[in-house]
């Protein structure tokens, strides 16, 4: 893969051209009907992630550090209003690189990636920075409630089988979405050629085991509410995809239907499908499938989410048409941030939540998850447990309203079965603070 999401390429050449001819357009309008400039915002975020996450698999130590660093997203996102109530710009971009990073090193010295911070390659080389990314350069445009788009370096509004989000800032595609009124509903539809984490500078970056080939990704997704009733359906289909480790060429189809409904203003059920039809990955189709309830009274909130994962092959599911770690993203409703992705084909796991929110800006949570089933003699584990918990607080008032510090914890275990397995418990300490601004 030689070609990179930078600045140079067309579209984003498209969208700053766009930015520029406009804006002397909109500013000859007086300023009651300069939607253009009127609607615009200027927002900033800025983020710090500090962890600690350790894996007991190295046979000299008890417990050593895989995760040791202090890395940060700095984030600017200018979104203009709609010239003449048709067509705006989207530009944003973010700076990123470490504090410090005591993570482990491979053999060339390189960091293990965290996600936060810009790596050199899909794995290693975090702490490569700062560098700044420009992650979405946009033209958009609408007419009356009808429809509305997007063309240039974009992000997914994830009504389909594409999603984006890997980290606090988002993946990012080269393409187009569609969006249309349909009934009461809203039909989506998404096409992209390109596409590069939120860590990588540019397509360059995969590399060894990750560099798939693909020739384009696309999905069509319908999205509606009925009353009480909601729901969310989608089908998807990435092009001639050849993975690293085989010269077979496969189009694997993504399906997706999410399902909620509101019990009564207090309890709300949901569940969630996502399957792919991958010969190569999965031989055949290989599914994740879940079912949510969610219970509010008063400051309490509880959640129970139940999870099944299979495929044909044994092979782990990942709810994405692609896949290749960190090379496309879908979309999936469940996440409890416990270490593990509870995802092993034949898994049924589930996780319990209690929340506390104090009304003062503080908010506490404390979850427990467990998992079987999975083929031990391949993965190495007849079941897995967690539990963690979070201590948060949110700025109520002033200039920096809604920032957030938050302190997240988990511990891990697997119950190994083979004694060659080496150890796989793990525990994380993850220390964030978001601080967003609003300019204008």
């Amino acid at each position: 893969m030689n070609n990179s999401l930078q600045p140079q390429k067309s579209l984003l050449t498209l969208a700053i051209i766009s930015a520029l001819t406009l804006s002397p357009l909109a500013m000859a309008q007086t300023p009651t009907n300069n939607s253009f400039i009127n609607g615009a915002s200027l927002t900033t975020k800025f983020i710090s992630d500090t962890r600690v996450r350790s894996r007991n698999d190295n046979a000299n130590f008890n417990s050593y550090s895989r995760l040791n660093y202090s890395a940060y997203n700095a984030i600017v996102d200018l979104n203009s209003g709609y010239y003449n109530n048709f067509i705006g710009v989207d530009v944003a971009g973010y700076l990123a690189g470490d504090v410090y990073n005591n993570s482990i090193q491979n053999d060339n010295g390189q960091y293990l990636s965290n996600e936060i911070s810009f790596s050199h390659n899909q794995d290693w080389g975090a702490g490569n920075g700062p560098h700044l990314k420009l992650y979405t350069a946009a033209v958009k445009f609408k007419y009356h409630d009808l429809f509305s788009g997007k063309v240039g370096l974009i992000q997914s509004t994830g009504n389909g089988t594409v999603g984006n989000v890997w980290s606090f800032v988002p993946g990012t595609y080269r393409g187009l979405e569609v969006n249309a009124e349909v009934g009461s509903g809203k039909l989506t539809y998404f096409w992209t050629d390109k596409y590069t984490a939120p860590w990588l500078l540019s397509e360059d970056d995969y590399v060894g085991w990750a560099n798939t080939q693909w020739n384009y990704l696309h999905s069509l997704g319908y999205a509606n509410t009925v009353g009480d009733f909601s729901y969310n359906l989608g089908i998807g289909q990435a092009m001639d995809v050849r993975y690293s480790d085989t010269t077979r060429s496969v189009n694997p189809t993504s399906y997706k239907f999410y399902t909620r409904y509101q019990l009564n203003p207090t309890t709300q059920l949901a569940a969630d499908f996502y399957g792919v039809n991958d010969k190569v990955k999965y031989n055949g189709l290989g599914y994740m499938t879940g079912l949510s309830l969610h219970i509010n009274h008063g400051q309490w909130s509880w959640l129970s989410q139940l999870r099944y994962a299979n495929s044909n092959n044994d092979t782990e599911i990942v709810p994405r048409t692609i896949y290749t770690y960190a090379m496309n993203n879908g979309n999936w409703s469940q996440f409890w941030d416990a270490l593990s992705d509870w995802n092993q084909s034949g898994e049924v796991s589930m996780y319990n939540r209690l929340s506390f929110n104090a009304g003062n800006g503080w908010n506490y949570y404390m979850g427990v998850g467990y998992g079987s089933g999975m083929n031990s003699n391949k993965v190495g584990y007849s079941s897995e447990a967690a539990v963690n918990g979070t201590v948060g607080y949110t700025l109520q008032q002033g200039t920096l309203k809604g920032s957030v510090v938050q302190l997240h914890s988990t511990w891990l275990t697997r119950d190994e079965i083979k004694s060659a397995t080496a150890g796989r418990d793990e525990t994380d300490v993850r220390l964030q603070v978001i601080v967003p601004y609003s300019v204008f």
